[in-house]
């Protein structure tokens, strides 16, 4: 084990790599068992939401010829929706991915 230092003062007592072996240590410990708690003032979208805002994405995809493969499509299709269900996405992000596929079909002509 090596602790970065700085190269002009190389030298570090016993004492004190111990206390910074064990700081460490405490950090990764705490880190673990620490969860991650999202604000109340965060309001998760809705089911309805998401699946509008998957269906304005995969119109616009459908709109600019991305399912080339059509055996491929359903499965495409299933992973990108997990994908949009798995992130617990807020009211704010939904609208603002909304927005961003809503400016993109702006784009197709």
């Amino acid at each position: 084990m090596q602790i970065p230092t700085n190269p002009d003062f190389k030298s570090l007592n016993l004492s004190h790599c111990v206390i910074i072996i064990c700081q460490v240590i405490a950090n990764i410990i705490n880190l673990k068992s620490s969860k991650y708690f999202k604000s109340n003032k965060v309001k998760l979208a809705s089911k309805k939401e998401i699946q509008s805002m998957v269906n304005l994405c995969v119109k616009n995809l459908e709109e600019r010829n991305f399912f080339k493969s059509t055996q491929k499509k359903p499965i495409m299709l299933e992973n990108l929706r997990s994908v949009f269900y798995k992130m617990e996405l807020s009211k704010k992000e939904t609208r603002i991915l909304s927005g961003v596929f809503a400016s993109l079909a702006k784009n197709v002509d």
